[in-house]
């Protein structure tokens, strides 16, 4: 028997090893390869869901929008009296700055088209263009609906006038967008529109503009984009868009997050971990040698760097920044060149501080900064001015298209995922922009309308970019006029009022009722509620508000023996540590049982702060407060904060109350919702309710209590008393 050599033993068990090995890595890399490709299957689902979720519910938006002004009755008389300016100012431009509504019309009763809006202006003389058809639709569907209702018999059965709408989503010059129209009608006896005779508005809103960012931030997707369905096979990462007959037009399409693919690119440099670890050693000795030499010219540059730099980033602190951005607007000043300014705020920011804690934050902010300086480049100077901000001045004989084009590799390039230690997160940026000597020429100004241009991109939804315009500084100016006014209706108390939405059980028993403000401005008439709550907490006067809101409403309870009285809080409230001892404070001034009041809550809010948000629920309820979910489904529904939040009610939102009737899988939805709140021990009630078969629908699903105009409008204090208490009314009188 030949005897092996020591050379040729080691060189059969280093082969040996090295097949196990090369075995043992490819086991491994098949494995990690495919989880990596049920992860991002599963990241594209979810993705699909929260596209769909979003644009469903801005397809269903635009009606509700328009209703804010169609059922209204100034806008029947002057729409009636052809009021151009009225019509240009509160159904196109109106629409149009809170709504992003792009296009506007109205239609008389014989559905001649007398006014036209494209962009929140007016167009003369009227024409629909390459609208018409589409709008010629949902106008014919309105007209319908109101034919047969004229045309049925029996109360109950019939649809009131004001409920009356159609929409439909078509593809109009190649984007796609909702038609949505209703008739004009007045929202008090004092004025009449005769059957048959109603004007009717119609609304088109493109899905691909301020809409589709919407969609997009809520989704964590940065690249939607849209595609027409002709003779296209769409990617994988894709929802169609059809019409209410079933007609494909197009997709909205993306590319896909894939967390799994992103995992193989962590693994991977484990590999080379070996190599580093053999070239660090033999190295270790020099750099030893070298450090000693470098030290006292390293301590002096240190000191010179760290006058001008942020000590966590390494950028240029406000000081370089600002006198760079002086140098460069010298030189603007003398005709020499242009110069743009970049303002960017990181978006989320403050949720990685909240989530991961200080020192994870200290790393995104480092990696942020590396990130602008490898994006930015030579091209320009980028500084840290705050907490989370940024900014970049650049100059450029171009300044629009070098800022556009930088914006939009800064956009890409700060959302990608974050890797922090084990976490990763996402954030994205918002940048607004100004440029010299276009915006101004003094740097003073040239911040505060880049500044002003931030605030625009980030009420767009973030993540994107905006360039300043004069329309902006505008806009401001008008939300400071409302803000003033605002003040001046919380310190006059003529102004404010609430009304009040009775809850009854499946039986038609009143069981309590939710408490509305409304806000009757002397000059707009009635002010949007959501409008009204944004600018409360932009300019911190909501916590006012809602001790005000609470106030009334206990002084309602008191006077009359509602069962309670449901008053909605805002996420921006419950961020306060002090709120549930106010909210206590208050209901105790008033000497009524806790019980009497119930708070109702939007999703956001545990979402935003969950820490918070249970601490101050927790505190409420167990004074005998009463909680509410409200809203649910709108928004990142989960089972964890139902189940680990202390709740006692939740409401179905009315969109999928009136999907009841639309077919099997919005009543699935519904008996879904009904069943798990029943397996949690908690009430359901359904909001906006409307027609008697949701009511039947809804009852024999085992809902317990629902609201909405099948039962009743809002109605103010008087009538609430007078309707449901006669005998504590005439009493009091």
């Amino acid at each position: 028997m030949r005897r092996l050599s020591p050379d040729t033993l080691t060189s059969r068990i280093t082969i040996a090893i090295s097949l196990l090995a090369a075995l043992a890595a490819a086991l491994f890399i098949g494995f990690a390869l495919l989880a990596a490709f049920k992860a991002d299957e599963a990241a594209l689902a979810k993705q699909k869901i929260l596209v769909r979720q979003g644009l469903s519910a801005l397809a269903t938006s635009v009606s509700r929008e328009q209703e804010s002004v169609s059922v209204w009755d100034e806008a029947v008389m002057r729409t009636a009296a052809n009021d151009r300016l009225w019509l240009a100012e509160n159904l196109a431009r109106w629409m149009h700055r809170f709504f992003d509504h792009d296009r506007s019309y109205v239609v008389d009763s014989r559905d001649n088209l007398i006014f036209a809006a494209r962009a929140g202006r007016a167009v003369e003389p009227p024409t629909f263009l390459k609208d018409e058809a589409a709008a010629g639709e949902v106008i014919a569907h309105v007209r319908a609906q109101l034919k047969n209702r004229r045309g049925e018999v029996g109360g109950e059965a019939m649809v009131p006038r004001f409920q009356i709408n159609g929409s439909d989503v078509r593809e109009i010059d190649g984007r796609p967008a909702v038609v949505s129209a209703r008739p004009l009608l007045p929202h008090s006896e004092q004025v009449s529109v005769p059957e048959g005779e109603e004007y009717i508005f119609v609304a088109v809103k493109f899905l691909d503009g301020p809409a589709k960012e919407e969609v997009a931030h809520h989704s964590l997707i940065s690249d939607l984009r849209y595609i027409s369905a002709q003779n296209v096979v769409p990617p994988p990462a894709n929802v169609p868009i059809t019409w209410r007959n079933g007609h494909r037009i197009g997709y909205f399409v993306w590319d896909p997050d894939r967390p799994g693919n992103t995992l193989i690119r962590q693994v991977a440099p484990w590999g080379a971990f070996a190599l580093v670890i053999a070239f660090a050693v033999g190295g270790w000795q020099a750099r030893g040698l070298r450090r000693a030499s470098s030290e006292l010219h390293a301590s002096e540059a240190r000191a010179r760097h760290l006058a001008y730099h942020d000590v966590l980033t390494g950028l240029p602190n406000r000081a370089l920044f600002e006198e760079r951005l002086d140098a460069i607007l010298r030189r603007v000043r003398q005709g020499d060149g242009e110069a743009a300014l970049l303002f960017l705020d990181l978006d989320r920011f403050k949720n990685v501080n909240d989530t991961l804690g200080h020192r994870a934050g200290d790393q995104l902010m480092r990696e942020a900064a590396s990130r602008l300086r490898e994006t930015v480049g030579e091209a320009g100077t980028v500084a840290r001015v705050g907490g989370d901000e940024f900014a970049i001045v650049i100059a450029s004989d171009r300044p629009h298209e070098t800022a556009g084009a930088v914006s939009e590799r800064l956009v890409t390039a700060l959302t990608a995922p974050f890797h922090l230690g084990e976490d990763i997160v996402h954030v994205g940026v918002s940048i607004g922009v100004a440029t010299a000597p276009v915006a101004a020429i003094c740097r003073e100004e040239l911040l505060r309308k880049a500044d002003i241009a931030l605030y625009e991109a980030k009420k767009r939804g973030r993540g994107r970019y905006q360039l300043f315009s004069d329309t902006m500084d505008d806009i401001v100016k008008q939300r400071q006029s409302v803000e003033a006014d605002l003040r001046k209706a919380l310190a006059s108390g003529g102004e404010l009022e609430l009304v009040y939405q009775p809850l009854h059980s499946a039986e038609g028993v009143l069981t309590g009722v939710e408490a509305l403000l409304r806000w009757n401005h002397p000059v707009h008439r009635s002010i949007s509620p959501s409008f009204l709550i944004t600018i409360a907490e932009e300019c911190g006067l909501i916590a006012q508000i809602g001790d005000w809101v609470l106030d009334e409403a206990c002084r309602t309870a008191t006077r009359i023996p509602v069962p309670w009285i449901a008053v909605n809080v805002s996420p921006v409230q419950l961020r306060d540590r002090n709120f549930a001892n106010r909210c206590l404070g208050i209901i105790a001034q008033h000497n009524i049982d806790p019980r009497r009041i119930q708070v109702e809550i939007t999703e956001a809010v545990v979402i935003d702060d969950p820490e918070i948000a249970g601490a101050t629920l927790r505190q409420l309820r167990a004074a005998g407060v009463r909680v509410a979910l409200d809203d649910f489904g709108t928004g990142y529904s989960s089972m964890s904060y139902l189940r680990d939040y202390p709740l006692d009610r939740l409401k179905i939102d009315r969109f999928f109350v009136q999907a009841l009737c639309e077919g099997e899988e919005g009543r699935a939805i519904v008996a879904a919702v009904i069943e798990m709140a029943r397996a949690l021990k908690l009430e359901v009630t359904a909001e906006g309710v409307e027609t008697a078969e949701q009511h039947a629908m809804l009852r024999d699903m085992g809902c317990n209590e629902m609201q909405g105009y099948l039962f009743s409008r809002p109605l103010t204090a008087a009538v609430l008393a007078e309707r449901f208490f006669p005998t504590n009314a005439e009493q009091r009188a």
